[in-house]
């Protein structure tokens, strides 16, 4: 039975803080606001009417009342934010924090009608006053708003039975998002539809119905709603838009898990296997030279044989550049041998693979991805049609343990269907309880 009263102002405390400090890598981890979240489950609608209802409104003239449109606006704002805040605060990810976007633009095919920035202001501000979430302020071009469900929040979540799945979504969401570069700044496209754009809608609508049929759970519980989208990338170009860049998909609780957390996730009620297609953008590189790549582990350079990781993102560096790097990538130089400089690594690379040699520093990599993107979606297809459910990773899937081999067939049929060359399998072991800590 609901509290007869919400109107509980205590300090607030931050679910993932431990002496007032965020871990900077946990605080890398953020989701996004979703505006098609809706209240679905019976507790999590009987609380956001409580909620709802001792919210003070916005002020009006005196002796006007609300009008009940701009009542219902309201409450579907307070019910989209509590629906993502309920998903935040009881979500897989240890750092729960809600990025928020509050300004105001253009209406655009992505936008959900009645979920405004003014709206969502309103009930953040009163969220935050009641101690139910903390909010850090926006920076201009650097950070937008977060929210923080804090600890008040989800002791009302549990004091109700609310869980994941009681959070579903409002029909009508895009799944073909189009972006493009402005200012420096990727912006939302509202593009017009054309028979590409229809035929690439029907694919994910029939994987996103797939995937919510399916029992996916987390530590026993279900995900809850499931929506996978695929990002495309405009670059700078102009009307008539093209949908060859970038392209993959996203939207997938599963994909911001890591590694030592993936025992947890279980399909059909079995643990999951992880499926990786074995150096994959090199590979696909090659194919896009029409050479056909070699069988042995391609990110194995030759000085360098064990800095993988370290080679892996300067070689992904190479296929986003326009110009030649004088620099290795910030995030690479820590994981290779002193004295390497980015001229001897991209040196060492070339030699190795001079097949793809001419397409490094050419910013081909969007390409790259709208080609892996695109076999993914064909293999999601056709291990559907078969019966098999699989969670898509950019560059693998995870499936239930006992239908891998089926899977790994399936992938390698596939990528011959569609790219000439079977490619290569493998399976990353997923850590144990015992062997994570």
């Amino acid at each position: 039975m609901l509290e007869a009263t919400l109107d509980i102002r205590t300090p607030s405390r931050r679910m993932h803080l431990k002496d007032g400090t965020a871990n900077q890598a946990e605080r890398g981890k953020v989701q996004h606001f979703d505006p098609w979240l809706v209240a679905n489950g019976t507790n999590l609608v009987e609380l956001v009417d409580c909620l709802f209802s001792v919210l003070t409104p916005p002020p009006i003239t005196p002796g006007r009342r609300h009008r009940a449109d701009a009542i219902a606006r309201r409450k579907a704002c307070a019910e989209a934010l509590i629906a993502n805040l309920v998903m935040a605060a009881l979500g897989p990810s240890r750092s729960p924090d809600l990025v928020l976007p509050l300004r105001k633009l253009k209406r655009s095919r992505y936008d959900r009608e009645d979920v405004s920035p003014n709206g969502l202001r309103w009930a953040t501000a009163e969220l935050a006053a009641y101690g139910y979430v903390e909010v850090e302020a926006a920076v201009y071009k650097e950070e937008r708003t977060r929210l923080i469900p804090t600890l008040n929040f989800v002791s009302l979540l549990n004091r109700h039975g609310v869980k994941r799945e009681d959070v579903g979504r409002a029909r009508g969401d895009e799944t073909i998002v189009l972006q493009a570069e402005v200012d420096h700044e990727k912006v939302l496209v509202d593009y017009r539809d054309t028979p590409e754009t229809i035929t690439l809608r029907g694919e994910m609508s029939a994987i996103n119905e797939a995937l919510e049929k399916a029992d996916i759970r987390f530590d026993g519980e279900k995900l809850g709603p499931i929506h996978l989208s695929r990002r495309f990338d405009a670059g700078n170009s102009a009307a008539p838009y093209s949908f060859d860049q970038h392209g993959r998909l996203y939207g997938g609780l599963w994909e911001s898990l890591p590694r030592v957390e993936r025992h947890r996730l279980t399909i059909g009620g079995e643990t999951v296997a992880d499926l990786d297609f074995s150096s994959m953008f090199v590979r696909l590189a090659y194919v896009r030279r029409g050479v056909v790549p070699p069988d042995e582990d391609l990110y194995a350079i030759p000085g360098l044989e064990h800095h993988r990781e370290g080679v892996k993102r300067v070689i992904a560096s190479l296929f986003f550049r326009e110009s030649e790097s004088k620099r290795l990538p910030r995030d690479a130089k820590p994981l290779l041998p002193e004295g390497w400089t980015m001229a001897r690594v991209r040196n060492a690379i070339a030699h190795a693979h001079p097949a793809i040699a001419p397409l490094l520093d050419t910013d081909v990599g969007f390409e790259l991805m709208a080609t892996e993107s695109n076999l993914l979606v064909a293999i999601l297809l056709d291990l559907f049609s078969q019966g098999v459910v699989a969670l898509p990773m950019h560059d693998g899937l995870m499936v239930p343990e006992s239908k891998k081999e089926i899977a790994v067939e399936t992938m390698k049929r596939v990528s011959l269907s569609k790219l000439g060359v079977s490619l290569p399998v493998t399976e990353k072991q997923i850590p144990q309880p015992s062997q994570a800590a």
